[in-house]
């Protein structure tokens, strides 16, 4: 299973339409597991950039405000852990 990940950070795309218009020259992250990828739009988020579309062989499909919720949602348990700590 991979889930595929388009973000930002800066002005690169500052609305939706400026993303949709730009996606097919964006390389998204790639990642294995779902909760990898959400854990990386929360990083993302935190940096001031924005995590624009999350999609996955499975059909998961968040736009903007679904990553936003689902990370508000599950944050507390996407943290990522340093071992001995």
């Amino acid at each position: 299973m991979t889930y595929k990940l388009w973000w930002t950070v800066g002005y690169v795309c500052t609305t939706e339409k400026e993303f949709k218009a730009a996606k097919h020259r964006l390389i998204p992250a790639v990642y294995e597991v779902l909760d990898d990828a959400l854990r990386r739009a929360n990083q993302v988020s935190r940096a001031g950039g924005v995590a624009w579309l999350l999609e996955g062989d499975d059909k998961t499909r968040l736009d903007r405000p679904g990553i936003e919720r689902t990370v508000k949602k599950r944050g507390a348990e996407l943290e990522v852990q340093v071992p001995g700590r």
